[in-house]
């Protein structure tokens, strides 16, 4: 880079629109630092310039790049956020879901419970809040059309069977991908009904059980063949049934056992069976008072449960703060706010029990805590510290228990055999287990002689030099949130569920934007060093981190800070002085005219 004081041009030539100099980084020494890989081509740096020292050579063209949205980068799946937000902006409703079911065939459940990582990538963030980006999927596939089968082509049948043991979202997304690729697919579930943690692990006030059900129909309507209560024994049956390929998408069922005396009582309660036996409608006897050992997302989802079944006291154990990193704060707040006592910081020892009734949960203070060699977890408990809190159940939310090994460049556990979803990776999210279906889906097409090939093109072609990447930041408005609706199921037990939001307010969320996939390609960016002032308009413009100052500016702006102290205390010893004229002025007529009528 030039110096200030050289009077150079600072020029970043691109050739073939790969930069030269592109680091995004700032270098102290340094003037300025671009990246063209953030750089939209908006001019709007060399807008806002007061003496014109900086040149743009752009392209007329504009370029989609979905790299370079934040939000496309952080969906685990690769959805194009921007271009469904966008048509949603645009009244497109059926045309966003289109978009999103390129990538997921679960756009509703996903408009309900994603964890939506992107919105925290979000570039309005920087501006005011993000784009209700989660909100808006959901309201999209509420008002789809079903336009996105419009375009669906029928692959031509391989003869290939492929079985899929578990109907969680890893393997009905897997299996919705392989029918797409013209394979025969036989999902396997040994529950009455499939969904897998979809519809035993969330509950149905967030998730409602006939959005899941429509939405699985639809896979079921491409071809997939869903067998419930249907259990497999043996992997070799299906190789002998005639299936070339076996996906084992299973989950974790079982928790980890419960590693304290007193485990194998009646009333201590595994986590996920829990669940599973209160979201199948079967009877599930609890006390008033509930412990649940855990603190992640299965554990709030217990705690929060117990109390809709009429546990009067609920309190969890946490060996951390209030949540793991598997619990999202809203789970938190949610079950804080509903009346679950946390215990962060305490580790378990025993159920007190008495003539084989449950009395209690033994605990004691964490000090600290970590992992030996071998994986296992080490607790610095504090002396002293004994307590027992008071249960009639206890339910064990600990963990997933042991995961299937694959290679990691197959996915494949032995030959013609593989593995997806929580089966592989413990608890996931549902967008994460559909990241892992896709790439699951490929492998498995590959090894059946296929290209592995499922990109799909359902939404109608856009025109996207028809829109512009923004100039200036548009709808300085907070988000419109959506409305929540509260209410009682139990005493002592408050439900939240989350309304959809209307059109004119999906629009107006929608056009809040900031198009981070679409630019001018820059083949030119030119700084005068000469000219510039370092007063920082250009890089307070720029809304995508393209541009940044270095120690130019740093010095300049300290200068002007200093400069503009000076002048302030000028400007007070000025004003004292004037002040002090005046009074004198003031002091001199009043002893004028004192003078007079004393005189007369």
């Amino acid at each position: 880079m030039a110096s200030a004081k050289s009077g150079l041009k600072i020029k970043i030539e691109t050739r073939k629109h790969e930069a030269k100099v592109a680091s995004t980084k700032q270098t102290k020494g340094g003037e300025f630092v671009w990246s063209q890989d953030r750089c939209t081509g908006c001019v709007k740096c060399a807008r806002r310039c007061p003496v014109d020292a900086i040149v743009i050579a752009r392209q007329k063209v504009i370029t989609k790049r979905v790299g370079i949205a934040p939000c496309s980068q952080a969906c685990p799946a690769g959805v194009d956020v921007s271009r469904y937000v966008r048509l949603i902006g645009e009244g497109k409703f059926p045309e966003a879901v289109a978009v999103i079911r390129e990538k997921i065939p679960f756009p509703s459940v996903c408009g309900y419970v994603c964890l939506h990582p992107c919105e925290a990538e979000c570039q309005r963030n920087q501006l005011d809040e993000h784009i209700l980006i989660r909100v808006l999927k959901r309201f999209a596939a509420e008002h789809d059309t079903g336009l996105w089968k419009q375009n669906l082509k029928a692959a031509p049948p391989t003869g290939k069977r492929v079985a899929v043991v578990g109907s969680g979202p890893a393997g009905l997304a897997a299996a919705y991908y392989l029918a797409r690729l013209g394979h025969s697919v036989t999902v396997f579930e040994a529950m009455p009904e499939p969904g897998g943690k979809m519809l035993s692990s969330i509950p149905g006030y967030e998730l409602p059980k006939e959005i899941l059900k429509a939405e699985i129909k639809e896979i079921e309507n491409l071809g997939v063949d869903i067998r419930t209560n249907t259990k497999v024994d043996s992997v070799e049956s299906l190789f002998e049934q005639g299936y070339q390929a076996v996906l084992l998408a299973v989950g974790i069922n079982q928790g980890v056992k419960l590693p304290i005396p007193g485990a194998d009582l009646d009333g201590v309660l595994a986590g996920t069976s829990f669940l599973e036996d209160v979201s199948q409608g079967k009877e599930v006897k609890l006390g008033k008072r509930v412990v649940v050992l855990g603190g992640g997302g299965v554990a709030f989802d217990c705690a929060r449960t117990a109390l809709r079944l009429g546990a009067s006291d609920v309190h969890m154990f946490g060996q951390e703060h209030q949540g793991d990193r598997e619990a999202e704060p809203w789970e938190v707040d949610q079950a804080l706010e509903e009346g679950v006592v946390i215990h962060p910081w305490l580790t378990f020892v025993r159920v007190v029990s008495d003539e084989g009734y449950i009395k209690g949960v033994e605990s004691l203070k964490i000090r600290s805590f970590g992992f030996d060699s071998q994986g296992r977890v080490q607790y610095d408990t504090i002396a002293g510290t004994e307590h027992i809190l008071p249960a009639d159940t206890v339910i064990a939310a600990l963990g997933r228990g042991n995961t299937i090994q694959i290679t990691p460049d197959a996915l494949a556990v032995r030959e013609g055999i593989f593995a997806g979803g929580d089966a592989v990776n413990e608890a996931r999210s549902v967008i994460e287990s559909i990241a892992a279906a896709r790439w699951t889906a490929i492998a498995i097409d590959k090894y059946l002689g296929g290209s592995g090939d499922i990109e799909e093109t359902l939404a109608p072609p856009v025109q996207e030099e028809a829109v512009t990447p923004l100039r200036e930041a548009k709808g300085g408005w907070p988000p419109k949130v959506p409305t929540v609706l509260r209410y009682e199921q139990q005493k002592g037990s408050v439900a939240e569920v989350e309304l959809s939001l209307k059109e004119k307010e999906a629009i107006k969320e929608a056009k809040r934007c900031l198009r981070c996939d679409l630019t001018y390609m820059v083949d030119e960016f030119e700084v005068d060093t000469a000219v510039c002032t370092y007063c920082g308009r250009c890089v307070d413009a720029c809304l995508w981190d393209a541009l940044m100052s270095g120690y130019g500016y740093e010095k300049a702006a300290k200068e002007r800070a200093e400069r503009v102290e000076a002048i302030e205390g000028e400007n007070r010893v000025y004003n004292r002085v004037l002040t002090l004229l005046v009074l004198a002025v003031v002091v001199i007529i009043l002893a004028i005219v004192a003078v007079k009528l004393f005189s007369g």
